[in-house]
């Protein structure tokens, strides 16, 4: 069959066609489909090994004794409150990997003989800035160790980091070298702090940014190129939270980038060859509502003649920290009143006849309340029940949450 070229030109009229929608359709990926980051790639930089991509939680500070999970580290799962502390990197499934065949400079500052640093930047909700919560925790860290592999399974393996591919020609770990800490401007230095746990961190310790000194970096050996080393999994140092600032559902990233050093001067310091963002943990995750209200009961105290109801509550607690809740009442007369439970474990509940509480307050009693429930754990529910002592008719209804945006 013949094709004349007007057929042919509709042809490539289609063809450009397409090509549009799919640059668009890469566009739209890049934008949306990454990390909360602010630097989104169309190229994937960043990943983890298989099973290493849900997001772990840190627990509510000050719902746990001590706040003993402010710091935590994203290899060992130390300070996750989903996980057991494997205290080693070797294991785990968690590990930042760094695609640097993916950067658009590959062919120019991954070679031979340049010296490579790193920046690695906090981000809380993707954005950085001094005062957001999220702070390096080890003042001792700021030499990023990392290891070199040439294919994924090599990177992914069981016992990787104490391989032959974190291990340079001397048979020391691979490191960026010597490093300072800096608020999120990166001029200004800063000293991490991993104790006072349950107050807020002081400015002079709240350390964002980690750069590599301009006179350090890893330098790119022959044996690096030979083999092909370009997955680099980047060791992320202890990170803490400010429990003052933190508790609401935040996600905290870092932004890692690549620094070629080979050149020297304040520029080293500043312009990033390669970057991306990977996700580490989500502070306090608020699975739904930490509130819920219930508009009426018949009064506070045990059924009598007049009044023949008695008022009962159950107050769940479904999210994955323990905590206790706080019921506050206002009576039709405008008297009001408190009580507070005891630690509701993750997944139980408390219950009571609303007469056997004893909230604070007087004159309270045989008058209509409502409630409030206020409490310091996520993903509350509740229910209420009030029945007639004689007759046995009852009746019960669930508590009312506020929606909760993005849940």
């Amino acid at each position: 069959m013949l094709i004349n070229s007007k057929q042919i030109m509709e042809k490539e009229e289609v063809i450009v066609k397409m090509k549009k929608i799919l640059v668009l359709l890469t566009l739209v990926v890049g934008l949306f489909g990454f990390s909360t980051g602010a630097s989104a790639q169309l190229i994937d930089i960043c990943n983890s090994c298989k099973g290493g991509t849900d997001l772990g939680n840190i627990a509510c500070q000050g719902a746990q004794a001590n706040c003993d999970n402010v710091v935590f580290n994203y290899q060992t799962r130390l300070g996750y409150d989903d996980g057991v502390p494997l205290y080693d990197y070797s294991s785990t499934r968690y590990r930042a990997i760094f695609n640097i065949c993916n950067c658009e400079t590959a062919g120019t500052s991954f070679v031979e003989g340049h010296r490579i640093g790193i920046r690695l930047t906090l981000l809380v909700n993707g954005v950085a800035g001094d005062g957001k919560g999220a702070y390096w925790a080890d003042p001792n860290s700021a030499n990023i160790q990392f290891g070199m592999y040439a294919k994924p399974e090599d990177t992914c393996a069981v016992g990787a980091y104490l391989s032959l591919g974190a291990i340079n020609d001397a048979g020391q770990p691979r490191a960026f070298g010597p490093g300072a800490f800096y608020k999120a401007d990166g001029i200004t230095p800063k000293t991490p702090i991993a104790d006072t746990f349950c107050t807020a961190v002081a400015s002079a310790n709240q350390a964002v940014t980690l750069v590599t000194n301009v006179d350090a970096g890893y330098k790119i050996t022959s044996g690096d190129v030979l083999n092909k080393l370009s997955r680099w999994w980047i060791i992320i140092p202890n990170i803490r939270i400010d429990p003052t600032v933190l508790k609401n559902g935040e996600t905290i990233s870092v932004k890692i980038e690549t620094l070629d050093q080979a050149t020297g001067g304040i520029c080293a310091t500043c312009v990033a060859t390669c970057e991306c963002v990977i996700d580490v943990a989500k502070i306090c995750p608020q699975g739904g509502s930490s509130t819920c209200f219930f508009p009426y009961f018949t009064s506070t105290t045990d059924a009598t003649s007049d009044n023949p109801y008695w008022n009962g509550i159950a107050i769940v607690n479904n999210g994955k920290t323990a905590g206790t809740a706080t019921l506050s009442v206002y009576q039709q007369d405008g008297k009001t009143g408190t009580f507070t439970t005891g630690t509701i474990a993750a997944g139980s509940m408390f219950v009571a006849a609303l007469e056997n509480i004893g909230f604070t307050g007087t004159g309270l009693g045989g008058k209509p309340v409502y409630i409030k429930v206020t409490s310091t754990f996520g993903n509350i529910d509740g229910f209420a029940m009030i029945a007639n002592s004689g007759s046995g008719e009852s009746m019960g209804y669930l508590c009312r949450k506020p929606v909760v945006v993005g849940q």
